[in-house]
């Protein structure tokens, strides 16, 4: 099957972002982009005639960021991706986190949507507890969102977003992990210290390039993250995984680039560690599940959906 590039988290002029729908569509387009989510705050950006469009826009998949700003008495920060929906949803009045992500997942799996859980790490809102503690079957959060205030790796004290990810495996608790844009900016400077696009996607492994083909790829996990280490092979199993990194260049030019697997299994423990342009191993003496992180030596990363045992 073919793979379609796609993000999941933007913004628009309908929320807080500094472009219109229509700018931002086209902006993906004109960067090799299959699909897009526009996920606005709290509303349900859907553009007339995107299927009359499809020369000009991505597929657009419709979506929202369910936005919830207090928590009892208290300011908050819960935002929750809701994927494929076909009516906004509004948050309720909630007492803690918990009670916020079931009542806001619930609502967007009842719509036969994606929840997903938006950078948990900013304003350190969302922990790893509160997912785990969850009865609703969220099906993914963010490991890398493009925001300059994600805090995605975490600091002294509080997790990374790759260290709440394996807390949750542990447990025993399925959860997939999306790399996103969370773009606001399209205009003037593109620098760190502004929302941009192009950081953060998802590669898709999809029957075509259909809504309907899309999302149920994405809700069985047939699917990678990206910050830019793009993959030629991708075969996971219970039994085997067999890597092969797809090089941007082809050798001679991009020689000096390096690339490094790093295999995590029960408690984020780095089970296996190889440089080379591809992996194949057997999972014999892994533990509970498995996931792989590709790093490459100018800084990008891969990460692969993990496969519990």
């Amino acid at each position: 099957m073919p793979w379609f590039k796609g993000n999941i988290h933007s913004h628009t002029t309908n929320s807080d972002g500094d472009s219109s729908p229509q700018h931002v569509a086209a902006w993906y387009k004109d960067h090799d982009y299959d699909f897009l989510v526009l996920s606005d705050h709290n509303h349900l950006s859907i553009l007339d005639d995107a299927e009359k469009n499809n020369d000009k826009w991505p597929l657009l998949i419709p979506g929202e960021e369910v936005t919830v700003r207090k928590i009892g008495l208290e300011a908050a920060a819960l935002h929750i991706g809701g994927i494929a929906l076909s009516k906004v949803i509004m948050p309720g009045s909630y007492e803690s986190n918990v009670e916020g992500i079931n009542d806001i997942v619930s609502k967007i799996n009842k719509q036969d949507g994606l929840a997903s859980i938006n950078h948990p790490n900013y304003q350190w809102w969302v922990s790893s507890n509160d997912i785990k503690h969850s009865t609703e079957n969220i099906w993914a959060f963010e490991i890398f969102n493009g925001h300059m205030h994600a805090n995605n790796y975490g600091s002294l004290n509080s997790m990374s977003t790759e260290e709440i990810w394996d807390d949750i495996l542990s447990s025993g608790k399925l959860i997939y992990g999306v790399a996103a844009d969370d773009s606001h900016h399209f205009t003037e400077e593109f620098n760190r210290n502004r929302s941009n696009p192009g950081r953060g996607w998802l590669v898709v492994n999809s029957e075509s390039i259909s809504q309907k083909d899309i999302v149920t790829s994405l809700r069985k996990g047939s699917f990678y993250s990206s910050t830019g280490v793009e993959l030629r092979t991708l075969k996971l199993s219970k039994e085997k995984i067999f890597i092969e990194i797809q090089r941007k260049i082809k050798p001679p030019q991009d020689k000096t680039e390096k690339f490094s697997f790093n295999i995590i299994h029960d408690n984020g423990v780095v089970f296996y560690q190889e440089q080379n342009d591809c992996l194949e191993i057997s999972t014999k003496g892994i533990n509970k599940y498995y996931r792989v992180v590709i790093s490459s030596s100018n800084g990008e990363k891969a990460w692969t959906q993990p496969i519990l045992f």
